[in-house]
Formats: structure tokens, sequence, C-alpha cells
């Protein structure tokens, strides 16, 4: 998996009924690789710049070193409960 196959992903979960905003995380290497997308009001570069990535409100990825992805998976649920609350 790559990481245009994780945009295709990203990109292909808003096409479920009900979903407006998707994030996919995948391992590479060193790094855990985040690619996340929004068709509603969630703007997905403000979640993914906590994890230290950017984008638009739209469309938004980041990659992150040295950590596994059980951790950046944490980490985003945190930015995303953050982002909620907000």
């Amino acid at each position: 998996m790559g990481r245009v196959t994780a945009a295709q992903a990203a990109d292909e979960l808003l096409n479920i009924i009900g979903i407006d905003t998707s994030f996919v995380l995948y391992p590479d290497g060193d790094r855990i690789i985040v690619s996340a997308r929004s068709i509603g009001d969630t703007n997905v570069q403000v979640i993914l710049e906590k994890l230290g990535g950017g984008g638009n409100a739209a469309a938004a990825g980041g990659q992150i070193q040295g950590k596994t992805l059980d951790q950046v998976a944490q980490e985003l649920a945190q930015a995303i409960d953050q982002y909620l609350e907000e």
C-alpha cells in the first residue's frame, strides 16, 4: 500500500452514506502515513496539524516518524476529541 492508495482509500470512504470525514493510517518503514479527507464541516487540517501534518480543510496528510501505528492512532483520536470539544 502506498501513499496514493491511502489517499484513494480516504476518498472512497466518503462514498459511504453517513460518512463525511475519513482518516487512513498506514506504516511505511519507520514512519506512519496519515491521509484525511472531509466533505463536511470537519476541518481535517486543524486535526492533523496537532500531529505535525498539514493540508487544507478538505484534504490533509502527515508523516509521523518514530512512533508505532497504535501510538499514532491514539494521538489522532485525542486530536479528534480535542477538535470536537472546541
